[in-house]
Formats: structure tokens, C-alpha cells, sequence
């Protein structure tokens, strides 16, 4: 018996292959969230809910189609050199953490409070009190979180319930 993740994972490449769709696409199309299949594809399981909500927009994608398919598209193959990201910065470019050879990479709230299980007014409230880490302004209003900051808060607080602080 197929589970319903290698169900909602077979049919999704397969709409995704037929349509030439893309991934950001359809999950922005199905339930308004661009990185959905890529957390997906990382091994995030899905919730019943979101699954549906996926699974009912191909359903009526292909229903409204008639079943028609777009042309296949093919893809280039990023350049063996350099993969560039969304906006056209060099990957080897991003700035590094010290002493590691990692880059550094920021989240935006969703993605911490998806990481951490915490809602917003927990982060805020948390990071007033000094027990979370504190954004990075990135000009204007928009700020990001440091993953390995953040990463580090999440095995401490393992560390703390697990080995008795």
C-alpha cells in the first residue's frame, strides 16, 4: 500500500515534469508558499492539510486544462564554474562565517518560525528578554536571522531538556 507522502511525492513530480512547472510556481500557486517543495524535497513531510491543498490545485490544474499538457521544456544544466543564485550573485562569493568555510546564510521569519516551531510573538518576546538571537538589519524594515545563530539556539535548548541544562 502506497503511504501518502510517496503519493503526494509521485504525483507532484510527475504534474511538475508533465506541466513544466515550475517547483516555486506551484507552490506558490497552491498554497502561497515558494519554498514549500523545496523544504519538501529536503525531507520536510508535509502536513494533511498542505498536501491536500496541493493535491486538490493539480487536481483542478488538470481539470480546468482538460488534461492538456504544456510543451516539455528543457532546462540547461547550470554551469560547471559557478551556480548563480536568485539575484545573480556568485555562490563562492557569499560572505563567510568565521573560521569555517560554510557561508553564511540568513532566514526570514517564516523559515525560523518553521524551524523552531515558535509563533512571531514568541520569537519577538524571546529575543526581548535576551533568549533568542536578534536579527540582522538588512536595511529599511526587512531583517534575517543568522541560520547557524539559529541553529545553535536549537541544540541548546536539546542540550538543556536532554542533559539537564
Amino acid at each position: 500500500m502506497e503511504t501518502l507522502e510517496r503519493y503526494f511525492n509521485s504525483r507532484t513530480s510527475v504534474f511538475l515534469e508533465e506541466t513544466g512547472m515550475g517547483a516555486t510556481t506551484l507552490g506558490m500557486k497552491a498554497v502561497g508558499d515558494p519554498n514549500l517543495m523545496r523544504e519538501i524535497a529536503q525531507g520536510r513531510s508535509p502536513s494533511l492539510r498542505i498536501a491536500d491543498q496541493v493535491l486538490a490545485f493539480i487536481d483542478s490544474h488538470e481539470r480546468d486544462s482538460g488534461g492538456a499538457r504544456a510543451p516539455h521544456r528543457r532546462r540547461r544544466a547550470p554551469s560547471p564554474r559557478a551556480r548563480r543564485t536568485k539575484r545573480s550573485r556568485v555562490k563562492s562569493e557569499q560572505p563567510m562565517e568565521r573560521g569555517t568555510n560554510a557561508p553564511i546564510r540568513f532566514l526570514r521569519l517564516p523559515e525560523v518560525e518553521a524551524r523552531t516551531g515558535l509563533a512571531r510573538p514568541t520569537i519577538y518576546a524571546r529575543m526581548a528578554a535576551g533568549t533568542f538571537p536578534q536579527p540582522v538589519s538588512l536595511g529599511g524594515r526587512a531583517v534575517d536571522w543568522i541560520e547557524s545563530e539559529v541553529e545553535e539556539w536549537m541544540r541548546e535548548r536539546i542540550a538543556n531538556t536532554r542533559g539537564g541544562g
